[in-house]
Protein backbone atom coordinates (compact mmCIF):
# COMPACT_ATOMS: atom_id res chain seq x y z
CA UNK A 1 0.00 0.00 0.00
CA UNK A 2 2.62 2.79 -1.05
CA UNK A 3 0.29 5.30 -1.40
CA UNK A 4 -0.40 6.01 2.22
CA UNK A 5 2.07 6.23 4.44
CA UNK A 6 1.43 5.25 8.41
CA UNK A 7 0.29 8.50 9.40
CA UNK A 8 -2.26 8.09 7.14
CA UNK A 9 -2.75 4.42 7.15
CA UNK A 10 -3.46 5.33 11.09
CA UNK A 11 -5.93 8.02 10.54
CA UNK A 12 -7.83 5.69 7.50
CA UNK A 13 -7.69 2.66 10.06
CA UNK A 14 -9.33 5.06 12.64
CA UNK A 15 -12.11 6.22 10.37
CA UNK A 16 -12.76 3.23 8.02
CA UNK A 17 -16.28 2.75 7.03
CA UNK A 18 -17.67 -0.03 4.68
CA UNK A 19 -17.08 2.57 1.28
CA UNK A 20 -14.30 4.74 0.56
CA UNK A 21 -17.46 7.34 0.38
CA UNK A 22 -18.55 6.62 4.14
CA UNK A 23 -14.79 7.05 5.13
CA UNK A 24 -14.19 10.20 3.15
CA UNK A 25 -17.25 11.49 4.71
CA UNK A 26 -16.32 10.54 8.88
CA UNK A 27 -12.92 12.14 8.19
CA UNK A 28 -14.28 15.13 6.53
CA UNK A 29 -17.01 15.50 9.92
CA UNK A 30 -14.23 14.95 12.41
CA UNK A 31 -12.13 17.89 10.95
CA UNK A 32 -13.40 20.62 13.18
CA UNK A 33 -12.42 18.44 16.32
CA UNK A 34 -9.04 17.95 14.98
CA UNK A 35 -5.74 19.95 15.87
CA UNK A 36 -4.52 22.16 12.87
CA UNK A 37 -1.73 19.60 12.19
CA UNK A 38 -4.16 16.47 11.92
CA UNK A 39 -6.68 18.12 9.92
CA UNK A 40 -4.02 19.02 7.23
CA UNK A 41 -3.18 15.20 7.48
CA UNK A 42 -6.82 14.47 7.02
CA UNK A 43 -7.70 16.70 4.31
CA UNK A 44 -4.24 15.19 2.96
CA UNK A 45 -5.62 11.59 3.28
CA UNK A 46 -9.34 12.48 2.32
CA UNK A 47 -8.24 13.85 -1.20
CA UNK A 48 -6.16 10.71 -1.69
CA UNK A 49 -8.85 8.54 -0.60
CA UNK A 50 -11.55 10.29 -3.20
CA UNK A 51 -8.80 9.35 -6.14
CA UNK A 52 -9.91 5.47 -5.66
CA UNK A 53 -12.35 4.27 -7.05
CA UNK A 54 -15.13 2.03 -4.45
CA UNK A 55 -13.80 -1.24 -6.01
CA UNK A 56 -9.92 -0.21 -5.32
CA UNK A 57 -10.80 1.04 -1.94
CA UNK A 58 -12.67 -1.93 -1.04
CA UNK A 59 -9.54 -4.09 -2.23
CA UNK A 60 -6.99 -2.39 0.25
CA UNK A 61 -6.13 -4.38 3.63
CA UNK A 62 -5.70 -1.00 6.26
CA UNK A 63 -3.92 -2.18 9.04
CA UNK A 64 -2.22 0.12 12.07
CA UNK A 65 0.90 0.37 11.65
CA UNK A 66 3.47 1.85 14.11
CA UNK A 67 6.45 4.45 13.47
CA UNK A 68 9.78 2.73 13.08
CA UNK A 69 11.62 5.39 13.00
Amino acid sequence: MGQFNFEETNLICCYRRKTRNDTVAAITAALPCMKAEIQELAERTAEKLKKLTEEEFAGLVFLPVEDMA
